[in-house]
């Protein structure tokens, strides 16, 4: 029997047929939605239905899995990863304090090993992103972890984001580098041309503004790495507050989360890891978990990362279980893995929920997301099989 499950797995539905996937319990996460004896109906790649097995009709002729005991939940969405070319080989050019102009796109190994043992962990979509040398080192790629061997088939939207750094990183000797009033002059400078070449009003500028328009258009967000309170509260000012634009603040460690208050008050998106606790700066000799601690002070929007491979990407989950294990909240943890990330991406009309229409990027774990002792046993990227524990386990 567990044969012919296997090879119904494997090969599929057929060009006129869906997938119906039973499982014990399953989180939506729309609106904190739990749905026990939970069916998912998948066609195209895309969830067609989600409901209850005793309400939702199984349609006839469709290939049908069963996980009685399992939970289902979207896949993982990290916003900070760098093994697009199956190792530490990322772009991070650091000649010029700025590289606008540069791109994640032509690097990305497709179907890689450090890919494959992400999606055994659950992730089913990273945002590729150039390194942190430079202040602004161009634009990456968000990539769907599917065994293709085409970067086209893999790309679920370039630009993903435009990568900038702020905070320890790209700090330099000899030029505007050096200073963060140099920096952050560069960064407004760049800001303030992207804004006239979106407007039409500087048809003839050169093609490192390209990727940075778009995110005025609102077809993409700026990633900023970015650290400490005065960089982290320093990157909401300058983007969000002055520029206008959509902007993740990611990494937010150290003491970042002592202005939590007012980056709540102006609801900033937090994208916090892979330091996830700081023992610096608490006073007391005391651990402070960092997304508690941005929750505590307001703020709602929150996803971990981790900025792999400095935590190997298929740890992306324990990102999350050690957020609520250092005090976030159970639902803040749950959602800082999918509909976070994607909503703070801007592709949360495609992945980071079940929800009819969205892709069927779907995980099947024996036990809550949250739960390391538990394995993932089934994985769907676009309503493909992309990881069967049974045919092959990798943890």
């Amino acid at each position: 029997m567990l044969g012919l499950l296997l090879a119904a797995v494997l090969t599929g539905p057929g060009p006129e047929e869906g997938l119906v996937l039973d499982v014990g319990v399953a989180l939506t996460m729309e609106d904190r939605r739990v749905l026990h004896n939970a069916r998912i109906l998948v066609r195209d790649g895309r969830i067609e239905a989600v409901g209850r097995q005793a309400e939702l009709e199984a349609p006839e002729g469709w290939q049908r899995l069963a996980f009685p005991r399992s939970w289902a939940f979207p896949g993982g969405v990290d916003l900070h990863s760098h093994v697009h070319t199956g190792g530490w080989n990322d772009i991070n050019d650091m000649v010029h304090p700025v590289n606008a102009e540069l791109r994640t796109l032509d690097t990305i190994v497709p179907w890689n090993d450090a890919f494959q043992r992400a999606v055994a962990g659950g992730v089913t979509t990273v945002n590729s992103i150039p390194g942190s040398g430079t202040n602004l080192s161009g634009a990456g790629t968000l990539v769907k972890l599917k065994p293709v061997r085409s970067v086209a088939e893999a790309v679920l939207r370039f630009p993903g984001s435009v990568k900038v750094a702020q905070g320890y990183n790209p700090e330099r000797i000899g030029d505007l580098g050096g200073t963060r009033m140099g920096m952050w002059w560069m960064l407004r400078w760049y800001l303030h041309r992207a804004e006239r070449v979106a407007a039409g009003e500087d048809p003839g500028s050169r093609i490192e503004l390209e990727y940075l328009a778009g995110i005025f258009e609102g077809r993409h967000p700026f990633l900023v790495h970015t650290a400490g309170g005065r960089d982290t509260f320093g990157t909401v000012r300058m983007f969000a507050l002055e520029a206008g634009v959509p902007v993740v603040v990611s990494h937010a460690s150290f003491d970042g989360w002592k202005t939590g208050p007012a980056l709540a008050r102006t609801g900033a998106s937090l994208n916090v890891g892979p330091r996830g606790f700081d023992a610096r700066w608490p006073g007391d000799g005391s651990i402070r978990g960092l997304v508690a601690a941005y929750e505590a002070a307001g703020s709602r929007d929150l996803s971990v990362q981790t900025d792999s491979p400095v935590v190997d990407q298929e740890d992306f989950f324990y990102q999350a279980t050690m957020a609520e294990r250092l005090g976030a909240s159970c639902w803040t943890a749950l959602e800082s893995l999918n509909a976070a990330p994607a909503r703070q991406i801007l592709a949360g009309d495609r992945i980071g929920r079940l929800a009819p229409g969205l892709d069927a990027d779907i995980v099947v774990k024996a036990g809550q997301p949250l739960d390391p002792r538990t394995p993932v046993q089934l994985v769907l990227v676009d309503g493909e099989v992309a990881y069967d524990r049974c045919a092959g386990a990798r943890y």
